[in-house]
C-alpha cells in the first residue's frame, strides 16, 4: 500500500545517509493500469523507483560524495517486466542527447543529473523453469505475466527466448538489468 511503498523510501534514504546500501524486489507493486480498491488505475512500480532514485541522487552516501549503494529487483513474472528491463536503456538515451547537446558528461555532469534510474543496479529475478523455456531449443516456449491484484488472471503472454534476448540487448546498451537465479540462489543458500 501507499503507506509501506513510502515507508521503504524513507527508510532508503536513512540507511544511504548511514553509508550502508539497500535493496528490494518490487514485484509485489501492482503494475501499470491495475485497478485499485479505491478506484482508479495503479501507476505502476517505475514511477515509485523514480522518486526513490531521485532521493537517493540527493543522499549521497554516508554524507560523502560516494553515491548511494541501491539494488532493485524484479520478477520476469511481473506484468510491466518490459517496461523495467528497458528503463535504463531510454534513460541512457536521452543523457547521450543532452550529452550531444553540450551538456556536462561525467556520472555526476548535468546530462546524466537530469535523467531516471541512475542511482540503482537494476536486477530480474528468474526461475529454473523460465530459464528452461528461454533456452530449451525452441522458440515457442511461452511465458506468461500475471497481475498482483489477482495472480491467477494472465497479463500478458511472450515468447521465453524474446523476453531474455531483450535483457541481453538491454544489458548490452547500458549494463542492466542484471539476473538474479531464483532458485539456484534459494538451494545454495547456507542458512
Amino acid at each position: 500500500d501507499m503507506h509501506s511503498i513510502l515507508e521503504w523510501i524513507r527508510q532508503e534514504g536513512i540507511i544511504f545517509k548511514g553509508g550502508s546500501g539497500a535493496g528490494v524486489n518490487l514485484s509485489r507493486l501492482r503494475g501499470l493500469g491495475e485497478a485499485m480498491s479505491g478506484g482508479g488505475t495503479a501507476s505502476g512500480p517505475l514511477s515509485f523507483m523514480k522518486a526513490a532514485d531521485a532521493g537517493a541522487g540527493a543522499i549521497k552516501s554516508g554524507g560523502k560524495t560516494r553515491r548511494a549503494a541501491k539494488m532493485i529487483v524484479w520478477d520476469i513474472d511481473h506484468p510491466d517486466i518490459q517496461e523495467f528491463i528497458w528503463c535504463k536503456v531510454r534513460e541512457e538515451e536521452k543523457a547521450r542527447v543532452l550529452i550531444a547537446a553540450g551538456y556536462s558528461d561525467g556520472i555526476d555532469g548535468e546530462a546524466y543529473a537530469t535523467v531516471a534510474f541512475q542511482n540503482a543496479n537494476n536486477s530480474v529475478r528468474v526461475p529454473d523453469e523460465f530459464m528452461r523455456r528461454a533456452t530449451g531449443g525452441t522458440s515457442v516456449e511461452t511465458w506468461a505475466t500475471h497481475w498482483r491484484t489477482n495472480p491467477e488472471h494472465v497479463a500478458d503472454v511472450f515468447r521465453a527466448s524474446d523476453l531474455l534476448r531483450q535483457i541481453a540487448e538491454a544489458t548490452h546498451a547500458c549494463g542492466d538489468p542484471g539476473m538474479q537465479f531464483d532458485d539456484t540462489m534459494n538451494i545454495w543458500h547456507t542458512v
